[in-house]
């Protein structure tokens, strides 16, 4: 079980998506620290998902098939998306290289960045639910096995994700002010592609 939960989590740690580009632009933008905050954030909004996944699964899978709920969720979170993509690729507000930069986010703000993007995001909230549904409850497990295999998982998150952080502050420094602008712009326009890729998706299954 642990080894599962392990393996799990390495393999989402490689996904591409706006979480891996959020906590990759708070590494380049303001250091490690920042790319940890967001990463926390997203931890955080993981864990309160399967909480209440395993208290309330049942009710969960209610809510989740009512109508419009996949709608309005796909709508919001893609609405999200594009205001942060778009917030990244206008903001002049980076670290510049060897400089201070004129204003310096709070760890707060990176941290609720990546627990509004994970959390909004609809992806996360049925992830969680089929992974309960289609690992833990046909196994059986109980508190223990459960606490073992997703605590494999999220620790393998954790350990992934600081590392990405690590990662872009360490190629940050090699970085000229010019060129974490555009790295700024372009996950910026990533952001933005995945909001409207996520509302198009939406859109496109009520047309």
């Amino acid at each position: 079980m642990l080894v599962q939960g392990i393996l799990l989590g390495f393999s989402l740690s490689f996904l591409i998506g706006p979480l891996l580009f959020a906590v990759v632009q708070a590494g380049i933008a303001q250091g490690f620290r920042a790319g940890v905050a967001v990463a926390a954030g997203i931890w955080v909004s993981d864990v309160l998902f399967l909480c209440l996944i395993l208290w309330g699964v049942e009710t969960l899978e209610a809510i989740t098939v009512l109508e419009g709920f996949r709608f309005w969720a796909g709508i919001l979170g893609g609405m999200l998306l594009l205001i942060f993509g778009l917030t990244s690729f206008f903001s002049s507000d980076h670290q510049a290289v060897g400089a201070v930069a004129k204003k310096r986010r709070t760890y707060r703000h990176w941290w609720l960045r990546g627990f509004l993007i994970n959390t909004v995001n609809p992806g996360t909230l049925f992830f969680w639910l089929g992974t309960v549904s289609a690992v833990v409850i046909p196994n059986g497990w109980h508190n223990r096995e459960t606490t073992v295999f997703f605590g494999g998982m999220l620790g393998a998150l954790v350990l992934t994700d600081t590392l990405k952080a690590w990662a872009a502050k360490s190629i940050s420094s090699f970085l000229t002010p010019g060129h974490i602008r555009n790295v700024q712009k372009t996950i910026g326009l990533l952001l933005v592609t995945f909001g409207l890729g996520l509302i198009f998706n939406v859109l496109k299954g009520y047309l």
